[in-house]
């Protein structure tokens, strides 16, 4: 999917060779004037989620490093003091992770609020320009969500800036953030195709709409609302599971079946590959001659949460050795690292080809699943749904006899099994009030509080927007 920066420049590029007119010169008053110009401005609103204050790397440190899945130290070199203090609990509002991701998504809020005004008036075909503006709506919609689940409410800023004037806005509730990322992936629901083809594989679709809609419903415990747009998602009939837990994160599979809602890598030297499969993987394991980081480091935890015969396992984790080939160092004392994002052919850290999937249908059955135990137990349907799922991954079906409470810890867990380094992990353990309870569990040193529920608001933003309110107890 043609999404980024650097393809973003080719074609605002593509002019006649007379025409001087230089790309310094592009205003909001002259650039949009054809379809083109309003299909590279959608692009742009999608590129912010790419790069490493997003989903090249920031938000695998909130979402699964800051969980009991993924532990720094042991051995490893901690010399990333962000890192550590997500990590630990550390962290303070200074923390420049906050920062990087408050600022990445409100660029996309910013940019999707300009789409939304400006294409309106570009003459292209109708049905076009429809599609473009449910595009840009799903995506504020997916930036908003993201900045409420992380922080509670923040700023709502629904028209284009165009002022250095009057930035000093209030922090929204929650609810009203909410309100408004339901009100733009419905708008989307209504509008987005079922697939694309070609170049445009990738972009945001009904179903993805629909599924967000459903995380929206799960996250606030609206349970029906939950069960109903997972099962809408169900019925398109374009989406399923993959034979093998592997085929999911296979680079031949990139936006196939399972896929609801992927960040788009392209390796090759575009500038637009993934870190995913060299951040993630260690440093004493070279591939084509690179050394890996070692993001994300799998806590021992996670590892023997799976039962032996799962076949996940050794999909997600890769468990290295002093022993092995490559030699883990002796001084690790559990050297687990992801491995669902491999690119052997990447010639850089930055260049795989790996997509990060923030949806997969898996997500959707077991939202599903979990939306209809919370309504009554003993649902065919929801043990269905999850039983499809642990039959891939080579288990026995749940027992029919499982209560409501045991169901609700079952799929907690196939959760974090199945979609461990896909980004639930934290956002599960806030919604279900378990944070606390599985981080002592995981690392009775590791101090967290009632406060870390939420992250705090970064204090760069407080020290030039006195409106902004700081979350409790920060």
């Amino acid at each position: 999917m043609k999404k980024y920066l650097s393809l973003i420049l080719i074609t605002l590029c593509s002019c006649n060779l007379l025409d001087k007119t230089s790309e310094s010169s592009f205003t909001p008053d002259n650039f949009y004037k054809n379809a083109d110009d309003a299909n590279a401005a959608v692009n742009a609103v999608y590129d912010a989620m790419k790069g490493q204050n997003m989903y090249d790397q920031v938000m695998w440190v909130l979402q699964d490093q800051a969980t009991d899945d993924a532990e720094w130290g042991g051995g490893r070199s901690t010399a990333n003091q962000a890192k550590n203090d997500l990590d630990k609990y550390t962290f303070t509002p200074a923390t420049s992770t906050f920062q990087s991701v408050w600022s990445a998504a409100y660029q996309g809020i910013n940019r999707a609020n300009t789409v939304l005004a400006r294409v309106p008036a570009v003459p292209m075909d109708t049905a076009l320009k429809s599609r473009l503006l449910a595009e840009a709506k799903f995506m504020r919609g997916f930036y908003y969500f993201t900045l409420v689940r992380l922080f509670g409410g923040v700023p709502l800023i629904l028209q284009e800036t165009t002022s250095l004037n009057d930035l000093a806005v209030a922090r929204a509730t929650a609810d009203e953030v909410y309100t408004q990322v339901i009100a733009d992936f419905s708008a989307a629901e209504m509008v987005l195709p079922l697939t694309y083809t070609g170049a445009n594989a990738g972009r945001a679709t009904r179903g993805a709409a629909k599924a967000f809609l459903a995380k929206v419903y799960l996250t606030r415990a609206d349970w029906p609302a939950a069960a109903a747009k997972s099962k809408e998602v169900m019925d398109l009939g374009v989406y399923g599971l993959w034979d093998n837990f592997a085929d999911a994160f296979a680079l031949s599979n990139k936006n196939g079946k399972e896929a609801v809602f992927e960040v788009q890598a392209v390796g090759g030297g575009l500038g637009e590959g993934s870190y995913m499969q060299g951040y993630m993987r260690p440093n004493f394991d070279r591939v084509n001659g690179i050394a890996g980081f070692g993001d994300d480091p799998a806590s021992a935890n996670l590892y023997n949460t799976y039962r032996a015969q799962d076949k996940r396992r050794e999909v997600t984790i890769k468990l290295y050795s002093p022993t092995g080939t490559p030699p883990a160092p002796a001084s690790i004392t559990f050297p687990g690292y992801v491995h669902k994002y491999l690119d052997p052919s990447a010639t850089a850290n930055g260049e795989g080809s790996n997509n990060f999937p923030i949806i997969r249908y898996a997500d959707v059955l077991l939202m599903y699943a979990e939306a209809l135990n919370e309504q009554a137990a003993g649902n065919v349907d929801a043990y269905d749904a999850v039983n499809s799922i642990r039959k891939r991954a080579g288990l026995e079906d749940f027992p029919v006899t499982l209560s409501q409470d045991q169901f609700r810890d079952s799929v907690l867990l196939e959760r974090r099994l199945e979609l461990a380094f896909e980004g639930h992990r934290w956002y599960d353990l806030v919604r279900t009030r378990r944070l606390i309870s599985a981080m002592q569990a995981q690392n009775p040193s590791i101090t967290v509080a009632e406060r870390n529920y939420l992250y705090p608001i970064p204090q760069t933003e407080r020290d030039v927007n006195k409106n902004l309110t700081q979350n409790p107890l920060y």
